[in-house]
């Protein structure tokens, strides 16, 4: 469905999601306390500086486009919110991305930088947890204006990669690396790049970013199943093994694991039979090292989603959360589970005490608990949730 800002969101449909049965749950649900958190509740950028969740833009009825402008940050350890400064933040935004350096939060990109709806932005800024304030980002050498894309830190760049130009309708595939310390851009190369695509996922390696799926259509998504491994220092692109890859799909997620890029769910897999693109059942392992890719035990497994969270705890990988055809309240999901790879095993969580049912909401590893926030509800709502809480195992 479409929200009045003109950004695309699924519908959501209603069926019922039975519990597993014989296996025992993990965790407690803690609901987070309510008061400056931030104005958005969909579509938010968010990064975990070690200490503090910081979230910042996004979908939540701020103007007159729905977009916002404004951030906030959670203290895990005093359960406390505390607005970030605007002054000399970016526009509002939403469909951005943000990455934390060590030091600064920096985002960048996006769409509603402009009277309409759909303008894309082409400009950043970094934010200084320190000082409550914010330094814009060169524009010389940056991608051309874009959302839906991804971005990773390296340690030294920020790679933004792919995404989609919504004003001309086409997605977009090539990027570029941004030297914080230089406040330069460089173009990715592009021999050897992935074919454009939105939807994407890529997780950052330690060496590579690794690109794969999405969806190679703007106005009509098409599925892709390929991918491929971009190396910063060597500006050079590699593509992944397709044999054994999950099947095409685009809105899924992905993880690393420090050895593994997992992914899981998404949307794509086939037609349901209504002209409509079918869930996606499973996922896989990917090894760099050996270029090879693993199925993922099914069983226990939650429902097929997409607009779900994905977090990796060090050990375990944590879905939660999303849209799914076999999930109550209409449609959006409240249930999840823990993926062990070292054991190829899920184990549900804990429902008794979970956030209301939802889709597309915020999902943080803060080191010890899973931090959830805002989303969308079921039924097709339109309106972004303003409230979330912490899973802690």
């Amino acid at each position: 469905m479409r929200l009045g800002s003109g950004l695309f969101l699924l519908t959501l449909v209603c069926c019922s999601s039975p519990q597993k049965a014989g296996v025992e749950e993990q965790g407690t649900w803690e609901r987070l306390p309510t008061g400056a958190g931030p104005g958005a509740g969909l579509q938010v950028a968010t990064v975990f500086d070690g200490q503090d969740v910081l979230l910042w833009g996004g979908l939540g009825g701020c103007t007159v486009n729905g977009v916002c402008g404004d951030g906030a940050r959670f203290d895990v350890a005093s359960r406390t919110w505390t607005p970030l400064s605007s002054q000399g933040a970016p526009a509002a935004r939403t469909l951005h991305t943000a990455v934390w350096t060590g030091q600064r939060m920096l985002v960048w990109g996006g769409v509603g930088c402009g009277e309409r709806p759909q303008t894309p932005c082409g400009d950043g800024a970094a934010y200084a947890l320190s000082t409550d304030s914010w330094s814009a980002l060169s524009a010389q050498g940056a991608p051309s204006a874009r959302g839906w894309h991804t971005a990773a830190w390296t340690g030294r760049w920020m790679l933004v990669w792919g995404g989609e130009e919504p004003q001309q309708t086409r997605v977009l595939g090539d990027g570029a690396r941004y030297d914080v310390e230089a406040g330069a851009w460089t173009p990715m190369s592009g021999a050897g790049a992935p074919v454009a695509r939105r939807y994407h996922s890529s997780v950052w390696t330690g060496q590579a970013l690794l690109v794969w799926g999405g969806s190679g259509g703007a106005s009509v998504d098409v599925a892709l199943s390929d991918g491929a491994a971009y190396s910063p220092e060597t500006d050079s692109w590699r593509p992944l093994s397709s044999q054994g890859a999950p099947q095409a799909r685009w809105a899924h997620t992905a993880v690393w694991t420090g050895t593994k890029m997992l992914v899981w769910g998404g949307l794509g897999c086939g037609s349901d039979g209504q002209d409509l693109p079918r869930y996606c059942e499973g996922g896989a392992a990917y090894d760099p090292r050996l270029d090879t890719w693993s199925p993922l035990s099914d069983k226990d497994a939650p429902s097929p989603r997409t607009g779900h969270s994905a977090v990796w705890t060090g050990t375990r990988m944590i879905v939660w959360g999303g849209a799914s055809s076999k999930c109550g309240s209409g449609g959006a999901c409240s249930d999840g589970a823990a993926y062990d790879p070292a054991t190829d095993t899920w184990t549900p969580l804990r429902t008794q005490g979970a956030p209301t049912a939802r889709s597309g909401q915020v999902g943080v590893w803060t080191g010890d608990a899973l931090f959830i926030w805002g989303g969308m509800g079921g039924g097709g709502s339109e309106v972004a949730l303003s409230d979330g809480a912490l899973w802690v195992p």
